[in-house]
């Protein structure tokens, strides 16, 4: 990802547009195919952090374009793997090497090879991150870099959005299933609504209009961009602050940006792994379904629950939606959607970070004391035996 100072955009108020580059202009291709060079070299001869960033300084200070290779040379940072140092007592070894030299220069006799040999090899600061040593570095192709770069300016500017609001046209369900899967693995506030002729608005709340710290939630937002690039029709308007004013960024699919993720929506998080494995090993009366469908809610509005639960014995099909630290606005909303809908087949997990003790947990249903019963608190991921148990009670509670 770009830092702030790799950034290149052009305001003109009140939008702002990113500063995309040409991928196949021959300059450029001809500065990141350099720059690759350098990191498949370094990485063959084992070259330290400070090295490293000698041989790319010479390259980026005499570039046409000091800001953009710069960027380049980040991106192409965020593909390696550093070496930890080996398992010595550096401190020690440090101190025993400057007492060494300074014996002998207090004795006068010395020379710059008895020096030399104080410094073991020259191995003396290997727990410092500016002498560790580069061990892989993921290739790359200098077009695919030139295309990461401009995914990545637009990424950048994402930090610093109060709203999203992404339009979507003519999506097969799969692909659509795959894109609200990647929102919940980032766990974004994301509101869903149907519009005609088949279209599909998604309302995202961005990290300036979340209280608390942002820097996490603003990371998952920028990395939801790459999902969102491999759809054949849509079109993004962010709302965003910089520097004290407000300003608007549009995107669509015309902007030709190439996503450089694989298979994403593939992933399945580790959590989510051992949820599944032993929700399974502790009881056989329900199980987890594959796929989670939408919801209607009426007014347009669509749910994408994150889990849905098949009873084995009745053949109930009920969905588990889970509200985590950066949720508090949304939950509310659905707590009054479950008040007016109470067919709805639906369970609530609050996350405890949510709410400081069980009093204020209780006051979220003070007008809707029916709602309470389709929710209940988790720390980090809700409990099975809680799961089963809430399920068991809103089955028999809808029947």
């Amino acid at each position: 990802m770009l830092k702030s100072e790799h950034l290149r955009y052009r305001i003109n108020t009140p939008h702002v547009k990113p500063g995309f580059i040409d991928p196949q202009s021959p300059f450029l291709l001809e500065l990141a195919g350099e720059l690759i060079c350098i990191y498949t070299s370094a990485v063959q001869s084992g070259m330290t952090r400070v090295e490293l960033e000698n041989v790319t300084a010479s390259i980026i200070r005499s570039s046409f374009d000091v800001k953009l290779a710069s960027g380049l040379n980040k991106l192409l940072l965020d593909r390696c793997e550093f070496s930890s140092a080996a398992q010595l007592d550096y401190p020690e070894l440090r101190r025993k090497s400057f007492l060494r030299s300074a014996e002998l220069l207090n004795s006068g006799n010395f020379s710059a090879a008895a020096l030399q040999q104080c410094a073991e090899g020259n191995d003396l600061y290997g727990d410092l991150p500016d002498f560790e040593k580069l061990s892989a570095f993921e290739p790359v192709c200098a077009s695919a870099l030139l295309h990461r770069y401009n995914l990545a300016q637009a990424q950048g500017l994402l930090f610093y959005a109060s709203q999203i609001t992404l339009i979507l046209q003519k999506t097969e369900a799969s692909e659509l299933r795959k894109l609200l899967k990647t929102i919940k693995f980032f766990r974004l506030m994301a509101h869903f609504r149907r519009l005609p002729q088949d279209t599909l608005q998604i309302d995202i709340t961005g990290p300036y209009s979340i209280f608390g710290t942002t820097a996490k939630y603003a990371l998952q937002l920028a990395n939801l961009l790459p999902a969102i690039v491999s759809l054949p029709f849509w079109k993004l308007t962010a709302q965003l602050k910089i520097k004290g004013r407000e300003l608007t960024m549009l995107l669509s699919h015309k902007n030709a940006l190439v996503s450089h993720y694989r298979n994403l929506a593939g992933y399945i998080p580790e959590e989510i792994r051992i949820y599944h494995r032993t929700f399974n090993d502790k009881q056989k009366n329900w199980h987890i379904t594959g796929d989670t469908p939408f919801l209607d809610a009426g007014d347009q509005e669509v749910i994408f629950p994150d889990l849905s639960f098949r009873s084995a014995e009745s053949g109930t099909l009920l969905h588990l939606e889970l509200f985590h630290r950066w949720h508090a606005s949304m939950l509310a909303r659905r707590i009054a959607l479950l008040a007016s809908h109470p067919e709805l087949p639906l369970l609530l997990g609050i996350d405890r970070a949510l709410v400081k003790d069980e009093k204020e947990f209780e006051q979220l249903f003070s007008d809707c004391p029916e709602v309470r019963e389709k929710c209940w608190l988790f720390r980090d991921f809700p409990g099975v035996s809680t799961t089963v148990s809430m399920l068991k009670k809103v089955e028999k509670r809808l029947q």
